[in-house]
């Protein structure tokens, strides 16, 4: 599947997926991904080598990497392992993979007992470029994690239950020009460098980037309406300086949000 195009502010959205045979040379690392992979295990076995901790998969089990991992795998020499797998990113997919059991710490489960479960690993589409393509695949990745959640649904613990509640009061409250880091500390009544600790470990990102991420997403989603400046967009998604909200979009995006808009619309054009 192709991957070289731009994040167009799909909260699920998938880069890429594949297959690999089974055979001696399915490793790879260490190398860290910026975004997430999920992997099944068709056949064989291998290990894991997650931030220096090593971890056995074998036929039947799926592995998990996290965005800023660094990662290691290495095929069994005696059982070389075959694998499906995709590459994919976004604020829903990652608030869906903090309902199930995965983690940094937990990146292993066991088999899912579904028939034919690697056919879900398919998300390929046509005309991938289009947007309506790209939602597609992103919806055939949100019915794949919903089996992790079925199957292996998340342990509360106080520790990813700051995760949820830092989530879902950035969800409400980031379109204010004033929130911040601090906000979320502050309401959860937290230290902010243990929120740091356990937000960048349950998720692969800091507060601050989810929520610029979030902020960004949403902008995008609105550029498509030309009747709102993007000054006024700015403001909305909470920038109140038109400038900074433009290096920010630039720095996740590639472009502007002028050459993000003019793009956008001769997408849709075509």
């Amino acid at each position: 599947m192709d991957n070289n195009f731009g994040y167009n502010g799909v909260n699920c959205i998938c880069f890429a997926c594949g297959k690999c045979q089974k055979s001696s040379n399915n490793k790879w690392g260490p190398e860290a991904k910026k975004n997430y992979r999920l992997y099944y295990v068709t056949e064989g076995r291998g290990t894991i080598t997650v931030d220096n901790v090593k971890f056995f998969v074998t036929a039947g089990q799926s592995f998990l990497t996290f965005p800023c991992s660094t990662v290691k795998a290495e095929p069994d020499k005696n059982d070389a392992w075959a694998f499906t797998w995709v590459e994919f990113r976004g604020l829903e997919a990652a608030w869906l993979i903090s309902q199930t059991v995965f983690s940094k710490k937990h990146p292993v489960v066991d088999k899912i007992p579904i028939p034919d479960f690697e056919q879900y690993f398919d998300v390929t589409e046509s005309n991938y470029n289009s947007m309506y393509a790209r939602c597609r695949a992103g919806g055939k990745i949100i019915i794949l994690l919903s089996f992790y959640i079925e199957y292996f649904p998340c342990k509360a613990t106080a520790n990813n239950n700051y995760t949820i509640m830092a989530r879902d009061y950035i969800e409400k409250n980031y379109r204010n020009p004033e929130f911040s880091v601090k906000s979320v500390a502050d309401y959860i009544k937290i230290d902010r460098t243990y929120l740091y600790r356990l937000f960048k470990e349950e998720t692969g990102e800091s507060v601050i980037d989810y929520i610029n991420n979030r902020r960004i997403s949403r902008a995008a989603e609105m550029l498509a309406d030309e009747s709102i400046s993007i000054k006024d967009i700015a403001y909305s998604v909470g920038f109140a300086d038109q400038m900074y909200f433009s290096r920010v979009f630039k720095k996740l995006k590639g472009k502007t949000p002028t050459q993000f808009r003019k793009e956008d619309l001769n997408n849709y054009d075509n």
